[in-house]
């Protein structure tokens, strides 16, 4: 059983059938709290936000992807009311439209393997209308690539209109400092996970101090939100429960943590120094 079926069992036969279901399945027993705890936040009113994102960050995050379409709207406050109109002739005419289809037609493996291929053709259309949407809506910002693999967690989630109105918010927050005409932010971001590192791992951060690699190979982590390097849709929007419940650095202490957890066997060679950028990136 995945969890979306104990919602509709839930829902079909009451309290009755989920107690035995939960009995035979005591491993879903945790799911189900969730989804239920969840589920009444979202009927309070005001809507219970701090619940939300108490489970989105604890183990598991919201569970299933039912949930997320109405929980991440929430935890941003954003509506459908909010959506504006918009003319496909000014979105083929932005200046970042052609670089934008390009990053686009490579994101395939961040499509479902079972998804079919008129399916993904429409993912990608869509994807292309939000980005450039967003373009020409807010004027301050400037594209980057990866900035889609971001677009595309929310987009298999919450469909168009509220990837729109959610990406609307998060350019305007959490990844406001990657949409900058040059890299001055961001690299002040990257700068971060060295003291971070220290208090941690001194031996791992003296190590890469020592390789001159700075931490560079972590700017893909950050400007995706692990996107370009997580290939499991379940995972990516593990990360987004969590990213969106959280501080806006919270993409950098979990780079640091991935960075602890998967670094290779450090040796002091100049050979492995600089090699291990690109063992981890």
């Amino acid at each position: 059983f995945r969890s979306r079926n104990i919602v509709k069992l839930s829902s079909r036969q009451g309290h009755k059938m989920d107690t035995e279901l939960r009995i035979r399945r005591g491993v879903l027993h945790w799911q189900y709290e969730k989804l239920r705890e969840v589920q009444e936040a979202l009927e309070r009113d005001p809507v219970d936000i701090g619940t939300i994102r108490k489970h989105a960050i604890s183990n598991g995050g919201l569970v299933s992807n039912e949930l997320r379409k109405k929980a991440w709207p929430k935890m941003l406050g954003v509506s459908v009311c909010d959506i504006s109109p918009y003319e496909d002739a000014a979105l083929s005419a932005h200046k970042d439209r052609a670089q934008v289809q390009l990053d686009v037609n490579r994101c395939h493996r961040r499509l479902p393997r079972d998804m079919s291929e008129e399916a993904r053709a429409d993912i990608q259309k869509q994807l292309v209308r939000v980005i450039v949407r967003l373009l020409a809506r807010h004027r301050g910002i400037h594209y980057y690539q990866g900035f889609h693999d971001i677009v595309v967690t929310f987009l298999l989630v919450l469909g168009e209109d509220l990837t729109y109105l959610i990406m609307g918010q998060l350019i305007t927050c959490h990844i406001n400092d990657f949409l900058d005409a040059d890299m001055t932010r961001t690299k002040s971001i990257i700068a971060y996970i060295s003291p971070l590192l220290s208090l941690q791992c001194t031996e791992l951060e003296e190590f890469i101090t020592r390789s001159e690699c700075a931490y560079y190979f972590s700017l893909s982590w950050l400007i995706t939100w692990f996107g370009h390097v997580v290939e499991s849709p379940d995972l990516a929007c593990r990360l987004v429960d969590l990213f969106l419940a959280s501080h806006p650095l919270m993409p950098v202490y979990l780079s640091t943590a991935w960075f602890q957890t998967t670094h290779p066997s450090r040796s002091s060679s100049p050979e492995s120094q600089r090699c291990y950028p690109s063992s981890v990136s």
